[in-house]
C-alpha cells in the first residue's frame, strides 16, 4: 500500500484541499485574491529591503505590512475581529500619514499600500454584516 509517510502525505494533502475548497466557497472571490495580493506585496517588500540593516526604520514598513497581511487573512476567513483589525490598521495608517506627512517615517514606514488599504477596508465594511 505504501509507507506511512506516503499515506500521511496524501491524507494531509486531501485535508488541505478540502479546507481550501471550503474556504473558497464561503468567501467572496475578492477576499482570497486580496490575500494573495497582500502576501505577494509582503514578499516584495522583504525582497526589496533585504540589503538594509535589520534594526532600521525601513523594516517598520515590512512589520506594518505583516500586520496588514495577517489581519486580511484573518478577515478573509469571514471573521469580524480580523475585519475590525484591518480597518483599525487602515485608520491608524491614514492618521499617521496625515499627521507625519513631511517626516521620513510616514513615507518609509507606514505607507505600504495606502490607497489599496482604503479600498479593501471599504470592501470589508460592505461584507461586515455577513462576517461571523
Amino acid at each position: 500500500m505504501g509507507s506511512p509517510t506516503t499515506l500521511t502525505y496524501f491524507l494531509t494533502t486531501f485535508m488541505i484541499r478540502g479546507s481550501v475548497a471550503e474556504y473558497l466557497k464561503k468567501t467572496p472571490v475578492i477576499f482570497p485574491l486580496a490575500a494573495v495580493f497582500h502576501c505577494l506585496w509582503l514578499v516584495w517588500l522583504i525582497w526589496s529591503d533585504r540589503r538594509e540593516p535589520f534594526p532600521d526604520e525601513v523594516w517598520l514598513q515590512v512589520l506594518w505590512m505583516v500586520l496588514f497581511t495577517l489581519c486580511w487573512v484573518w478577515a478573509a476567513g469571514m471573521s469580524k475581529k480580523g475585519a475590525a483589525g484591518y480597518i483599525l490598521l487602515t485608520v491608524a495608517d491614514v492618521v499617521i500619514y496625515l499627521l507625519a506627512r513631511n517626516h521620513l517615517v510616514a513615507v518609509t514606514a507606514v505607507f505600504p499600500i495606502f490607497p489599496v488599504d482604503v479600498l479593501m477596508s471599504m470592501a470589508l465594511l460592505f461584507y461586515f454584516g455577513k462576517l461571523s
